[in-house]
């Protein structure tokens, strides 16, 4: 089975990219976040795919979606996850032996204020795992804004005082993957590749041309399900957004 995962960062403006992408990669699921657009817009003819969408209070920056080429596979969102989906920052899809979550985790900001709704909400987020977990492995992939080790930086530095790389993302993060068991999985089939690790470009100036990038896209696996993976690695040719689509091959 193939996956792939992509902030696409509005799918009107990257539409094209996307089109292009599923020609090229034939996926089985895509994961999508920062979707930026209302369901009721989003009427996409897309030969072979069920799509299923969260759209978020924000819809004008945030939403979820995930295509599917099987109809088996379906939302699992219900009620006793409303605190985290209150901005559609996830999407669960069900398939026999495992679920598959697509994330894009808050970015952290500047303010005190967003700091903390970050770190509540990967509690939260934690916690949905920890649920899933108990019935099925898990595949997460996503956005989690978080630069984790120095080798994730063009400049070779992964704690400052800014968003995606202070010290209190970096222990929630931590604590989160010992805590369920999981598994980074492009650093374990990859643990000392750099530039062809980045998923993140900034905008402006020569970032992507330069490979002045960021690892913050990821593959997260159940432990269990480790020995079951192909490989994972970005698509780093593919543009329309700042973030470039991250795929995973896995014999499930």
């Amino acid at each position: 089975m193939r996956i792939i995962s992509w902030n696409i960062f509005g799918i009107r403006s990257a539409f094209s990219a996307f089109l292009s992408m599923l020609e090229s990669w034939e996926p089985d699921i895509v994961c999508l976040q920062e979707t930026k657009i209302k369901t009721v817009d989003a009427c996409f003819n897309i030969v072979g795919y069920h799509q299923i969408w969260n759209e978020a209070d924000d819809a004008a920056h945030l939403g979820t979606a995930l295509f599917t080429k099987s109809l088996k596979q379906g939302n699992t969102l219900n009620d006793s996850f409303k605190s985290v989906y209150k901005r559609e920052h996830i999407i669960v899809a069900e398939l026999e032996s495992v679920y598959v979550v697509g994330v894009y985790v808050p970015y952290a900001g500047k303010e005190q204020s967003t700091r903390m709704y970050r770190h509540d909400w990967f509690e939260s987020f934690q916690h949905i795992i920890h649920q899933l977990q108990a019935h099925k492995p898990c595949i997460i992939c996503g956005d989690f804004n978080i630069v984790q080790r120095d080798i994730d930086a063009f400049d070779n530095v992964s704690i400052k005082s800014t968003a995606c790389f202070t010290r209190q993302e970096h222990i929630d993060f931590e604590h989160f993957m010992q805590a369920e068991t999981l598994v980074d999985v492009y650093r374990y089939f990859h643990p000392d590749k750099q530039q062809e690790g980045f998923t993140y470009y900034p905008f402006g100036g020569e970032y992507r041309i330069n490979k002045e990038g960021y690892r913050i896209d990821l593959f997260l696996t159940s432990k269990q399900l480790i020995g079951k993976v192909v490989d994972c690695y970005p698509l780093q040719e593919v543009e329309g957004s700042c973030n470039v689509p991250l795929l995973l091959d896995i014999n499930i």
